[in-house]
């Protein structure tokens, strides 16, 4: 694979052109943007192609490119703490491995939108809107931060305007077995 043609820039492109490739690129094929569509599975390996092409490019740009993938496989497996590794674990829904890799990471804007990317995938809504809210502040011109976010509040006031409705002041029948259906798919071993 040359990462180069991946992202669709020149091998002489500057850091800040092969950033913006990635972000316009990423930004396309976000898996948030594929929910509930047949598309999605392909959406999924596009992106990790993409995160893969640029972290071989930006981790190889100090000697000059050279398609070492033992290296890159070395990182990808998870011992190389950054964020592209983060992207592609929380990508695979390996979240416990994000989380810890995230741990030794800096506190950034990215930092708190994977990490409220991560906590979304397990269920943690209010953390997860939480840590996007902060990425959003941080980097409010980010529309992959803003769209992420956009995302959970939307899906957020659907649910809370439909279990709002019941103006009888208890749960319906059907809340309950709603209920119970999260929790399966949160916690499959209750």
């Amino acid at each position: 694979m040359n990462p180069y043609e991946v992202l669709g820039v020149s091998e002489n492109a500057d850091e800040e052109t092969i950033k913006k490739a990635y972000r316009e690129l990423a930004k396309k094929y976000h898996p948030d943007k594929y929910v509930n569509n047949p598309l999605s599975d392909l959406a999924s390996e596009k992106i990790k192609e993409i995160n893969k092409a640029y972290d071989m490019i930006m981790n190889n740009r100090g000697n000059g490119y050279t398609n070492n993938t033992a290296d890159y496989s070395r990182r990808e497996s998870g011992t190389d703490p950054s964020f592209n590794n983060v992207r592609i674990l929380v990508s695979m829904s390996r979240i416990r491995e994000a989380l810890e890799m995230l741990e030794k990471l800096p506190k950034n804007a990215e930092w708190y939108y994977l990490s409220g990317r991560a906590r979304l995938q397990v269920g943690w809504y209010d953390q997860a809107i939480s840590f996007l809210k902060t990425a959003v502040n941080m980097e409010p011109d980010n529309a992959e931060y803003r769209a992420a976010l956009d995302n959970v509040l939307n899906r957020n006031t659907a649910y809370t305007t439909s279990a709002g409705n019941n103006t009888s002041g208890c749960c319906s029948a059907c809340d309950c077995c709603t209920a119970c259906m999260c929790f399966d798919c949160i916690c499959p071993c209750i």
